[in-house]
């Protein structure tokens, strides 16, 4: 019920900014200013409330849906490290099934001694979890902004290095230097080895069509498009200024900009978010051969990657002043450059990365090495332990 009320109360808001925008242009000047204010008022009240109030109903929705299911006891590992609290369920073979994130950020759902735990729900999506007897019961499930940090039967075990070793400072073909760390060994890579798959950079060879000042001038396109849809929707809704303008009474005008950045972002999310969605590039885009691509995988992103993009960009743009000034870190997602999304040639991204993600990831031949190379790698290190060669110092 609160769901619904909080969406109600953002969707209401566009009428109300709609009438709002109108008395100001059709009341006198005394009212003008109150009305001009009331729909500023609306205009900023209903993304936060009708996002909210969507992510309201979508979980109490994914809540209906997981009660249905029966419970299950399952063994769990938590981790709890800043406000998030990540969960394992781990089956009978002792594997991890699923990492879930729950959605009670405020207390500790499960303690450290904490065993067991009951689930119900889809393992692979989300669902009700519970201490032993149905309390604490929180909504679970798989998060796709963040990753789950490394805990429990998710970190590697260490491997014992051997006696003769090789120096620090020394160079593997591949091109990695054997660094020293504390008491741990590490291999620094290359200058401009990459670290990760992204996808659609200026230097990414996987995407060879040139696209750098493409980008610019679709960027500033779109930008001038959004701005003139808003101009020219209150210019139509809006009999004063459509007197002014006709009878050229520069003097009488008057701009509610309120109503025009309103309506200016409104176009800009139809064509952002809902547009490209279905065409995979905006108005600027499509005029300069450009497709949006995701930054992790090199395919085309999703509806609720779009509106992510959307939101986390005005975010900052809201943040850049204080950024320039100084005046503080401001609130943003772990990796707002996972939200940047990059635009490519509509050609390339039609044929695909034309490398495939081992040459993303900067893996080659020469450093990753066969099962069976690793399997003779462990079995030499246990015949050195039992020969004494070693020793306990050097575990």
């Amino acid at each position: 019920m609160r769901a619904l009320t909080v969406l109600l109360c953002g969707v209401t808001c566009v009428p109300a900014f709609y009438q709002s925008a109108h008395l100001s242009d059709s009341t006198s000047s005394a009212t003008q200013n109150d009305s001009g204010g009331g729909a500023l008022f609306f205009f900023l009240a209903f993304f936060p409330l009708t996002i909210t109030g969507l992510v309201m109903v979508r979980t109490s929705i994914r809540r209906w849906l997981a009660a249905r299911h029966r419970w299950q006891v399952w063994k769990i590992e938590t981790h709890r490290p800043e406000i998030q609290e990540w969960v394992h369920l781990i089956d009978d073979q002792g594997s991890i099934t699923a990492t879930f994130v729950l959605r009670k950020w405020t207390s500790r759902t499960f303690n450290r001694d904490d065993q067991f735990a009951w689930f119900a729900g889809h393992p692979n999506k989300a669902g009700l979890i519970a201490k032993p007897g149905g309390a604490r019961t929180r909504l679970a499930y798989r998060s796709i902004f963040y990753s789950p940090p490394p805990f429990g039967r998710a970190v590697a075990p260490r491997v014992p290095t051997l006696t003769k070793s090789p120096s620090p400072g020394s160079t593997t073909p591949s091109g990695f230097t054997l660094e020293r760390n504390g008491n741990q060994t590490v291999m620094r890579p290359p200058r401009g080895h990459p670290q990760g798959p992204l996808f659609g950079g200026l230097d990414d060879d996987r995407f060879p069509s040139p696209r750098k000042l493409r980008r610019t001038l679709a960027y500033l396109l779109d930008i001038v498009i959004h701005v003139a849809i808003g101009f020219g929707i209150y210019f139509v809704s809006s009999p004063a200024t459509q007197f002014s303008v006709m009878h050229q009474e520069w003097n009488a005008l008057q701009v509610n900009w309120a109503a025009v950045i309103g309506y200016s972002l409104l176009a800009s999310f139809i064509d952002r978010v809902v547009l490209q969605a279905m065409t995979h590039t905006t108005i600027g885009k499509a005029v300069f051969g450009l497709a949006i691509i995701d930054r992790d995988t090199g395919h085309y992103p999703r509806l609720r990657w779009l509106l992510a993009s959307w939101l986390v960009s005005g975010l900052m743009a809201i943040q850049l002043p204080f950024a320039l000034l100084e005046l503080g870190g401001g609130i943003g997602p772990e990796r707002p450059e996972r939200y940047m999304l990059p635009a490519v040639r509509r050609r390339d991204a039609k044929a695909g990365p034309s490398k495939d993600a081992s040459t993303a990831t900067g893996t080659t031949e020469a450093d990753s090495a066969p099962d069976s190379d690793r399997s003779q790698a462990v079995r030499s290190v246990r015949d050195a332990v039992g020969d004494g060669i070693i020793g306990p110092s050097n575990r």
